[in-house]
């Protein structure tokens, strides 16, 4: 296995990597957030923010997202503020359609990162894998940041599994597949 360098990966978009159609973003756009060995990726319109909610939620059970979560657009003028403390999901502007031999690995920009903004938790894309990739953002400083609609706020590094796997993502039993929003913890299909 080994990880995709900048012309492997421009390789990769033009072969469909990402979906023009179901994205926010263009071709020409997408072509500058490649680096020597990531994909920057940047913030979609929509956001999901925590509710206040008394009750709770059981890991891999069903459960009433839009008790716990709310919708809520970004003003593109305005970008989505941060205080300390404060988390939200968001999405990618690009819809991604990973190859059946390739996985990639999430991980926060740099630059955001040194404002303390932090990719929190879900970072890996399995193989075969298609939809917008769901953020988990918090603001772990103590000033308040202000992060514009279409910032780049994450990198993807990609990587060439050994051979392709029996099942990737697409043909399991998946329930992120052809996401759109940015989705709240679904419950688990045995």
């Amino acid at each position: 296995m080994g990880v995709l360098c900048d012309h492997a990966i421009k390789e990769l978009i033009d072969n469909g990597l990402i979906d023009f159609n179901r994205s926010e973003i263009t071709y020409e756009s997408v072509i500058t957030q490649v680096n020597p060995n990531t994909l920057d990726l940047s913030l979609g319109r929509f956001v999901r923010w925590p509710k206040e909610h008394s009750g709770q939620v059981i890991f891999g059970k069903a459960h009433h997202s839009d008790d716990f979560w709310e919708l809520q657009e970004i003003d593109p003028k305005e970008g989505i503020l941060l205080k300390p403390g404060d988390i939200f999901l968001g999405s990618s502007r690009e819809f991604l359609r990973m190859p059946g031999d390739i996985c990639g690995q999430v991980y926060t920009k740099s630059s955001l990162g040194r404002l303390f903004i932090n990719h929190m938790m879900a970072g890996v894309i399995d193989a075969g894998f298609q939809g917008t990739i769901t953020l988990e953002l918090k603001n772990e400083g103590k000033h308040n940041v202000i992060i514009p609609y279409g910032a780049r706020v994450v990198q993807i590094q990609f990587s060439r599994l050994e051979s392709k796997p029996d099942r990737d993502y697409s043909q399991r039993q998946n329930r992120y597949q052809g996401q759109i929003m940015p989705e709240t913890a679904r419950e688990e299909k045995n």
